[in-house]
């Protein structure tokens, strides 16, 4: 995979719901065995499944032919494991007008004739005209109960078993995996997702034991995620880092479960990071966070501060084993940076 710089584009400000909404998760590893070729369909043993969801049980009578996504992970998984995607959320770069591709840069192109939803506000009936046989959603973060049961009348509706985000992205794959018949194939991209991971870490032996931040700058508060518990942190933590101690022992309440505010005026506290990654809702909020008067004179601002790209920053809200690779070599230029120790 050839590697590409990060992306200096800051989250619209339409993503607020998302990016508020971050909930609590979790990354587990396992074996780095890369898969070396796709595992034939084990589906003619399993159908029907039923499963438990949110908001009761589902069962598919049979192997979908015909497959609706309605999350970002949703549609990576699927597509990844062979499915017909007739259904498939619009990228964020696509919905804010920051670009032309509706598709997410970690999968296959799709079919022209592919339905593109607006995972911010659902169209019940466009997703009935695209005549699926089931619809993915364990991803799909505006889903609600009264959702869930108009999407039911279309086709059994898979969505996540707890919480949105609750699950890991193992628990994830293995999870849609089953929903399509394609165990086996999910169990090889987890595999193939830990494999990336190993030699990341073997590549980069700064990252044991290396410090750094992620977060979000606000209106003169950055929301920076520290806890494991956090699916963006524990991603980070995966890959053998450590959140910054002096930043993680402020304690106190964040904006969101995982998280540490920390007002522009601790800012000095950043510079001991091994690499600062930030995200924002918007421009005007990412030119006011580098504008800052005490942020600007930070020697990290102009050494290892790393703004993170649309997508890449949507990614890390909810890594999916599909998006791991890519989201990897996304991060790598801004890993690098961390000092040797």
């Amino acid at each position: 995979m050839s590697r590409s710089p990060l992306r200096r584009g800051p989250l619209p400000a339409l993503t607020a719901l998302l990016a508020s909404a971050l909930l609590l998760g979790g990354c587990a590893t396992g074996q780095p065995t890369p898969a070396e070729e796709a595992p034939v369909s084990d589906a003619g043993s399993v159908f029907p499944v039923t499963l438990d969801n949110a908001y009761g049980e589902v069962t598919i009578p049979e192997k979908p032919e015909r497959v609706a996504a309605l999350g970002y992970a949703d549609v990576a998984l699927a597509s990844a494991l062979g499915a017909e995607v007739v259904a498939a959320p619009e990228s964020f770069t696509s919905i804010a007008g920051a670009g032309d591709e509706k598709n997410l840069p970690y999968i296959d192109k799709l079919p022209a004739d592919t339905t593109w939803v607006n995972p911010m506000s659902v169209n019940v009936e466009q997703l009935a005209g695209a005549r699926p046989d089931v619809i993915l959603a364990t991803a799909a973060f505006t889903l609600d109960e009264a959702l869930y049961q108009q999407l039911s009348d279309i086709a059994p509706v898979v969505t996540y078993s707890d919480a949105l985000y609750a699950a890991s992205s193992e628990e994830s794959a293995q999870r849609i995996g089953t929903a399509l018949g394609e165990s086996a194939a999910a169990e090889e991209l987890i595999q193939q997702a830990d494999a990336a991971v190993a030699q990341l870490q073997q590549d980069l032996p700064n990252l044991d034991g290396g410090t750094f931040l992620y977060g979000q700058a606000r209106d003169g508060v950055v929301v920076m995620l520290v806890e494991e518990s956090n699916v963006t942190a524990g991603f980070m933590q995966k890959l053998g880092l450590v959140s910054l101690p002096a930043v993680t022992e402020l304690g106190g309440q964040g904006s969101v479960p995982g998280a540490i505010d920390v007002s522009f005026e601790q800012a000095p506290l950043f510079n001991d990071a091994g690499v600062l990654f930030m995200t924002y809702q918007s421009d005007a909020l990412q030119e006011k966070f580098e504008q800052d008067p005490i942020v600007s004179k930070q020697p990290i601002m102009s050494q290892r501060y790393v703004p993170v790209g649309l997508e890449a920053a949507t990614a890390l809200q909810d890594p999916n084993v599909v998006s791991v690779p890519w989201l990897l070599d996304e991060l790598r230029p801004g890993l690098e940076l961390i000092p040797a120790k």
